[in-house]
């Protein structure tokens, strides 16, 4: 491999970007669809310790291809030269974590608390999407989150992952499947440094490792004396790490939230698995839970509650004070009242009250379809997305709608798909939205990230185009096409 070789016709070497254990990384182009990509070249030396032969690792490299998800490493091909194997990959053009932690323990300073948490969520995001396709990645290290040039974390490096039977599925795993080992002895779960399985809890502690530095600038299981090696902790029944505590620096809700952070980080570093989250997915929540967020209501981004403005499109929030108020008397509410009602908590982002509404008013009027669409709001604003997704189909079953109301519909039903990780169905609902209103910027964006998700760039970057067109200066569609300048 040298700067300048062709390889199959197609892809030309441009130099080496790292090199691991396992493999050589190097940066080329893709001629026939005129993008950068990556080469990962794998090292027969490394593949010994770790799989009985290159088979194995090529078999799960194609699981991994189809893993697509704006928070992972897109694997796009697998290729043989000259009886070697190499992974095509999409070629990330920032930093890894790993280089960010460095380079903020030399300057001696931490991440900013709200980016730290942006970065592990979104990680988990990514995990949580692989454990859907039953991907354990099991060598979840600094060094294997990637950052955009835009700071979108993207996990990489499946080359020690498995797949791992669906919970309740009995079927024998193959030898060797899951057995210990990580690419990094400082970035394993207890388990695996005993030698026995890894499995999908033992992700979440690694990344509790992640989350640990991203907190304090050290890692968990770093002796104050420096006395020990990170390894031989890992082992030690009787050495915890210390909670972290809230730099004095922040404002009094910024340490409320570090400390409900924390708690979540030392719930990830639970030394047995039954202490930590079940899944990647309740992780997640639990970090969500911590800020409270709005939804902008110019391009549906999510958004921290106390922003003044829109960190996507600079739209301002309103800030809207929270009251309780009750509910009018449901004996005698019409169900045009209860939608108003709804309605009204839901502004105040009462969101179970506002679902409580809708059904009291659906159970009095079956076919009001005003109160089908708020619901399905509701539900999606509250993470129900299955109901959700109920909800807006019979709505839209009613038929006699408005266009703009089923358009409505529609982008809820797409809104609820997305969440469910149903991206083929939720373009569909979008374009059905799309073709009752093809002018809406809120359409066309939410598009524009539905066809990132399923790996379709040149589209989605098409999309984000049409979107500034109607709004020059939106955000998250100058963001979109800046991430992938230079796809096609």
């Amino acid at each position: 491999m040298k700067s300048g070789l062709e390889l199959n016709g197609r892809y030309v070497v441009h130099g080496e970007a790292g090199s691991g254990g396992y493999a050589t990384v190097w940066k080329a182009s893709d001629k026939q669809l005129n993008r950068e990509v990556a080469l990962k070249r794998l090292l027969k030396r490394g593949l010994a310790g770790a799989y009985d032969d290159a088979l194995a690792l090529l078999a799960e490299a194609k699981k991994s291809a189809t893993l697509v998800h704006p928070n992972i490493v897109q694997v796009y091909d697998i290729i043989s030269v000259d009886d070697e194997h190499l992974i095509v990959m999409e070629y990330v053009d920032g930093q890894s974590l790993a280089t960010l932690l460095r380079a903020r323990a030399l300057s001696g300073d931490l991440v900013p608390l709200d980016v730290g948490m942006a970065i592990i969520q979104d990680t988990f995001s990514g995990v949580a999407f692989a454990h859907s396709r039953q991907i354990c990645h099991r060598d979840l290290s600094p060094a294997n989150v990637l950052l955009t040039s835009t700071g979108t974390p993207k996990v990489g490096d499946f080359g020690l992952a498995k797949i791992l039977a669906a919970p309740g599925d009995s079927s024998p795993l193959a030898p060797n499947s899951v057995q210990g080992g990580t690419g990094n002895l400082h970035y394993m779960s207890p388990e695996q440094a005993r030698g026995e399985a890894a499995d999908f809890l033992s992700d979440l502690f690694m990344i509790g490792i992640a989350a640990y530095l991203l907190l304090t600038g050290r890692h968990p299981f770093a002796h104050p004396s420096g006395l020990f090696d990170i390894p031989e902790l890992l082992l030690r029944e009787d050495f915890n790490p210390e909670v972290p505590k809230s730099p004095q620096s922040l404002s009094a809700t910024q340490q409320r939230i570090f400390r409900e952070y924390a708690a979540v980080v030392m719930r990830l570093l639970q030394r047995e698995k039954a202490g930590r989250f079940s899944s990647a997915q309740e992780a997640i929540d639990a970090i969500e839970s911590i800020t409270p967020t709005v939804d902008c209501p110019q391009c549906d981004e999510r958004n921290p509650d106390h922003h003044r403005f829109c960190a996507f499109c600079g739209f301002e929030l309103a800030s809207i004070p929270v009251r309780s108020t009750a509910m009018p008397t449901v004996p005698t509410a019409t169900a045009d009242e209860l939608v108003e009602e709804g309605y009204r908590l839901s502004q105040e982002n009462q969101w179970e009250a506002a679902v409580q509404c809708y059904h009291i008013a659906l159970q009095r009027e079956p076919e009001h379809r005003k109160a089908h669409r708020n619901l399905a709001f509701a539900l999606n604003r509250f993470k129900r997305y299955d109901e959700a997704r109920v909800a807006a189909n019979h709505g839209i079953e009613l038929g006699g709608l408005l266009p703009d109301h089923k358009a409505s519909l529609l982008y809820e039903r797409a809104f609820a798909e997305q969440n469910m990780r149903r991206y083929d169905e939720a373009y569909g609902s979008i374009q059905e939205a799309i073709l009752i209103n093809p002018r809406s910027p809120k359409f066309m964006y939410f598009r524009a990230r539905l066809q990132e998700y399923r790996g379709r760039f040149a589209a989605a970057k098409q999309d984000a185009r049409d979107v500034l067109k109607t709004v020059p200066d939106h955000a998250g569609a100058l963001r979109l096409l800046a991430q992938y300048l230079d796809s096609p």
